[in-house]
């Protein structure tokens, strides 16, 4: 019987979760000195945020079966999860009156 879990006993991961990094080997170029690293301009702008509204991390537990039809439409629509979700909760809470909140989701007092 397999073990859950193993890879030939060997674990990628640490005790703690992480990921385990491998010592990288000093990589040098033709002229025999250390490659030069990308331009930290280049790199930055990737990294910089997408303007557009503030998000927070939602984690829930949904029945097996809602599960699978999310998964399916996302698949067939070509939607994301995170739309899905969004778009069904604004929906769930206009029905029930919940008032608008504004852009950093604060709800003003009625």
């Amino acid at each position: 019987m397999a073990q859950a879990g193993k890879r030939g006993g060997h674990s990628s991961r640490t005790s703690e979760g992480g990921r385990t990094s491998k010592p990288r080997k000093n990589t040098r170029n033709s002229g025999g000195g250390p490659v030069a690293a990308a331009p930290t301009e280049r790199l930055t702008s990737k990294l910089e945020s997408r303007r557009g509204p503030v998000k927070v991390q939602l984690n829930t537990w949904v029945l097996a079966s809602t599960e699978a039809r999310l998964k399916w439409l996302v698949k067939d629509r070509g939607f994301t999860v995170t739309s899905v979700v969004d778009v069904a909760l604004q929906e769930l809470l206009d029905r029930y009156d919940v008032p608008p909140a504004d852009p950093d989701g604060r709800i003003g007092e009625r």
